[in-house]
């Protein structure tokens, strides 16, 4: 997992009994839209202090580890860093692997996008639930500019 990494919520130890048929692992348009929503959640979460939305849209077994008041604490310092996560409707999300499924048949994306000056890094768990998505484990964070890939020339 990324080291850097300013914020961690993830449900380890409340893995769910795999379902009995595997999903297929979603197309690209339909990952980034899974980014975006994701950090669009997070972003009016931080800008609102209320976490109630962001919790009911994850899978159960992160809503059963996670309360609101939980979910406020774990992200104070990213709240508080405010790394402009609205931003990201804007741009592509960069993938550091490829999303995949996991031995658990969880939806597994890493990446980053590449704002400046402050980018933001994520890594994401899925959870299908009733035949859609759902949030099961999230770390987002800012990254300075340092550590971005250098910027392309506009053409």
């Amino acid at each position: 997992m990324v080291t850097r990494l300013s914020a961690l919520a993830l449900c380890l130890g409340l893995a769910l009994p795999l379902q009995a048929q595997t999903p297929d692992l979603p197309d690209q348009p339909q990952t980034a839209r899974l980014v975006w929503s994701t950090l669009v959640a997070l972003d009016q979460a931080n800008r609102t202090g209320n976490y109630t939305v962001l919790r009911d849209l994850g899978a159960p077994g992160f809503q059963q580890a996670n309360t609101a008041a939980d979910l406020a604490a774990i992200f104070a310092n990213l709240r508080a860093s405010d790394p402009g996560l609205g931003q990201v409707l804007n741009l592509e999300p960069a993938y550091r692997e490829p999303p995949r499924l996991t031995d658990t048949g969880q939806l597994y994306i890493t990446g980053q996008f590449s704002a400046r000056p402050t980018g933001v890094s994520f890594e994401l768990l899925f959870e299908s639930h009733a035949g859609e998505w759902r949030l099961f484990g999230i770390s987002v964070g800012p990254i300075s500019a340092t550590e971005l890939p250098p910027a392309e020339p506009a053409p």
